[in-house]
């Protein structure tokens, strides 16, 4: 009988709280996953985020996402920047639930409103929003509507200026800025059946070539479902983020 996997524990830090070992697995990680990985300019766009949460088992760090709060347009919203899970541990949610319990408390630690900004290259990131909010855009069933659309364009302006193409609705790099990987870039035969999927690639065609379509949510518990949204509640109860390494496995 095949042994059961390690179960995947979080923990949040600042960047600077990451030994260097744990940066070098960390852009191993990214290097694995996406082509014209710069180690330089990943270090230098790690160190500017707020937070980083690592995703570790018995044998290390096994997964990571980045995040930093961006204010513009008069809101906030949470960036989600790289994000990377060790194949062998797809499937797994704990980053689902420790962004949540994050997320949850960003809110109790200010009551104004709160965004989640997501830029996605690839379908499988698209597609955690309908899988956990009700309301995000774009999207397949409407147009997205005024006030979303200006907080879209208010926070992909401020955090990545010229590369903001509003038209269109999708960031272009004047260089690669690391694009995935041909065998996770395609998308498999059965998943075109599923019609956001077919959105997503319409919003976004040259995803392949590392243009991310910017994407926006608003993270409320009315506007959350299923476990993501019990992980924020409780967030939300146990209060704002000290500033050191906080454990929320």
């Amino acid at each position: 009988m095949e042994a059961a996997r390690p179960r995947l524990t979080s923990v949040v830090v600042p960047p600077d709280a990451l030994t260097l070992e744990e940066k070098d697995r960390l852009f191993a990680l990214y290097a694995a996953h996406y082509d014209a990985a710069d180690r330089r300019r990943f270090l230098s766009d790690l160190a500017d985020k707020d937070h980083v949460i690592l995703l570790r088992d018995d044998s290390g760090v096994r997964g990571f996402s980045t995040q930093k709060l961006v204010r513009a347009g008069g809101a906030r919203a949470l960036f989600s920047g790289d994000t990377i899970i060790d194949p062998a541990c797809w499937g797994e949610q704990e980053l689902v639930r420790a962004w949540s319990r994050y997320a949850g408390r960003l809110l109790a630690e200010e009551p104004s409103p709160l965004w989640w900004l997501l830029i996605s290259k690839g379908h499988r990131t698209y597609l955690y929003l309908p899988l956990f909010f009700a309301d995000y855009w774009p999207r397949l069933e409407e147009e997205t509507p005024e006030e979303p659309r200006r907080l879209t364009d208010a926070f992909a302006s401020a955090k990545f200026g010229s590369a903001w193409d509003r038209a269109r609705g999708v960031l272009v790099f004047p260089e690669p800025m690391g694009q995935l990987k041909p065998s996770l870039a395609e998308v498999p035969p059965g998943r075109l059946d599923d019609p956001r999927v077919r959105f997503f690639l319409e919003q976004n065609p040259r995803y392949d070539l590392g243009e991310e379509l910017v994407c926006l949510a608003r993270i409320a518990p009315e506007n959350m479902r299923s476990f993501a949204l019990r992980a924020l509640l409780a967030g939300m109860k146990e209060g704002p983020l000290p500033a050191a390494a906080c454990s929320i496995s």
